[in-house]
């Protein structure tokens, strides 16, 4: 039921201060997933061609030991004991055995040809669950500080390059895109976070960042030009030393 995958990090995976883009590690969990249905028929292109597709709802990941370039990371991932119409699924990444991150996420199977919810009983996959989870809180609504102003920290045109085959924008895109936004993120790493995905942002969309801090985490929101919400984060950094 747990399923394991091997990927070697990239250039491209390191930022410029030496630590790993957050968004890559999403990337390496989301192929694992994608492989392990690959491997346990129907595939996410099963699902899709059947007119169902998961959409990612919440997730949250904590980082404990640093990256680096060229490290060989093990992705173990596996769907939990799920109910109603929320699929959750966790997942623990690896450096030469030693635990280096944790994620779960909370998941939507929506019906898009007939607009609605698929729920977990009536789900046909071929793969098992466990009940077993990270040792890490689950991913919850994110609340943001009253005592704190929101102010906007730039805008974002969504593009080519940001959707995916569900022609959104990809649940791995908004993390980068928050980070894009932190201040001071060329002396700091990303330690952990939760996103809490609202609305899909399709190309040519375009969101505006709002951004504060408080008792050392930041906290983000993304809206659309009719004032939806697309997206909330909240962030923990700590200084590279």
């Amino acid at each position: 039921m747990k399923y394991s995958a091997e990927f070697r990090l990239t250039s491209m995976d390191i930022a410029p201060n030496g630590s790993v883009r957050p968004g890559a590690l999403l990337r390496y969990f989301q192929e694992s997933i994608n492989l392990q249905m690959h491997d346990n028929p129907p595939t996410t292109e099963d699902l899709f061609d059947s007119g169902l597709a998961f959409i990612l709802s919440r997730t949250t990941m904590q980082i404990y030991i640093p990256f680096k370039i060229y490290d060989t990371v093990k992705v173990v991932t596996w769907a939990n004991t799920s109910k109603g119409a929320t699929f959750v699924r966790s997942a623990q990444i690896f450096i030469n055995d030693e635990l280096a991150a944790d994620i779960i996420t909370v998941w939507a199977l929506v019906d898009f040809k007939n607009h609605k919810l698929v729920r977990v009983k009536d789900a046909v996959l071929g793969i098992g669950t466990l009940d077993e989870l990270p040792d890490i809180p689950l991913p919850e609504k994110i609340r943001f500080p009253e005592e704190c102003e929101m102010t906007l920290a730039g805008e974002k045109n969504i593009v080519y390059g940001d959707i995916d085959r569900n022609n959104h924008m990809n649940n791995t895109r908004y993390v980068d895109m928050i980070c894009d936004f932190l201040p001071d993120v060329e002396n700091k790493a990303v330690k952990s976070f939760t996103i809490n995905y609202l609305t899909e942002s399709k190309i040519g969309e375009s969101l505006e960042i709002y951004h504060t801090a408080n008792g050392g985490n930041d906290y983000f929101y993304a809206v659309k030009k009719d004032g939806t919400h697309s997206v909330d984060a909240e962030m923990k950094l700590e200084e590279i030393k």
